[in-house]
């Protein structure tokens, strides 16, 4: 192998001139992305005003969560790291199961505080026993899992081949305009359904 052809300083121009080619899909969502983050701040104001509970204290640092994730993944999008955008949508997928638990069943709380949360496969189990229809949930979640493993389901996000002989490694991350565009307009989206845990139903007060 020859000498590098990366370093830190050199990453960093790399990653500008992603960004600088994701302004476009920016600007195309910008009005959606400060709606969805608008309206999360009302939802979050409206549960600090609840009188205080484990269950609606848990929902809280659920909200931090899930808003962080997405946030990340947002980030990460717009830098052309698409496979760690989606872990981070994965993971925000996970909270927004286990608000969904809190929501439909407030003691569920209860594990939390113990630091006792079930797997996200045992929160899923759960919420079908309360009639949470958690099938679009597991689809996508099964469909991030194999995105972020190691493994060939997610190698295009890796490596760009010009043809089967010929390719080159996407070292620092080169999301293709196309990818950004859709995570930049679906994360936020994550930030609406985390707020309701089932579809037409009203929020627990």
């Amino acid at each position: 192998m020859g000498s590098p052809r990366y370093n830190f300083s050199g990453l960093q121009a790399h990653t500008k001139s992603i960004r600088l080619g994701a302004q476009r899909a920016i600007r195309k969502h910008r009005d959606g992305l400060n709606q969805a983050f608008s309206d999360f701040n009302k939802f979050i104001a409206d549960l600090e005003c609840r009188p205080p509970s484990l269950d609606r204290n848990v929902r809280l640092e659920l909200s931090c969560k899930v808003f962080n994730h997405v946030y990340s993944g947002l980030i990460l999008a717009e830098a052309g790291m698409t496979v760690d955008a989606i872990i981070c949508e994965r993971s925000a997928w996970e909270a927004i199961a286990f608000h969904w638990l809190v929501c439909t069943k407030p003691e569920a709380a209860t594990d939390y505080e113990r630091n006792d949360v079930p797997k996200p496969v045992e929160v899923r189990r759960k919420l079908e026993k309360l009639g949470v229809d958690v099938s679009a949930l597991r689809e996508i979640y099964s469909w991030g899992c194999g995105m972020a493993h190691v493994g060939r389901q997610g190698e295009r996000f890796d490596n760009h081949l010009q043809t089967s002989l010929k390719g080159s490694l996407l070292f620092g991350g080169a999301g293709s305009q196309q990818d950004q565009d859709y995570l930049l307009g679906y994360l936020p989206m994550l930030l609406y359904i985390f707020q309701r845990p089932i579809m037409g139903a009203e929020d627990p007060q």
